[in-house]
């Protein structure tokens, strides 16, 4: 099992995972720069960025655009697992 599937696990769509893997390995990233550098499309990219903020797999950082980045991996697993 992948990355991508083992964050699926955790009720993270597959676009979700995508990018949480993307911006782990990344770093902070705009919604223009995920779509670019992952591949999906900017709507599909802008929609799974607000659902990683919303399922507490990333946040957001507002400076000149809006970053997103990471919540720390074992964060987030231990989040998910304790609720």
């Amino acid at each position: 099992m992948d990355n991508v599937e083992c964050l699926m696990e955790f009720g993270l769509t597959r676009h979700e995972a995508s990018l949480y893997v993307l911006l782990t390995l990344e770093g902070n990233l705009n919604g223009y720069e995920a779509a670019k550098l992952s591949g999906i499309s900017r709507s599909n990219t802008y929609n799974a960025l607000a659902g990683l903020v919303d399922k507490g797999a990333a946040r957001m950082q507002e400076e000149d655009t809006v970053k997103y980045t990471p919540v720390p991996v074992e964060e987030f697993c231990n989040n998910k697992i304790r609720h």
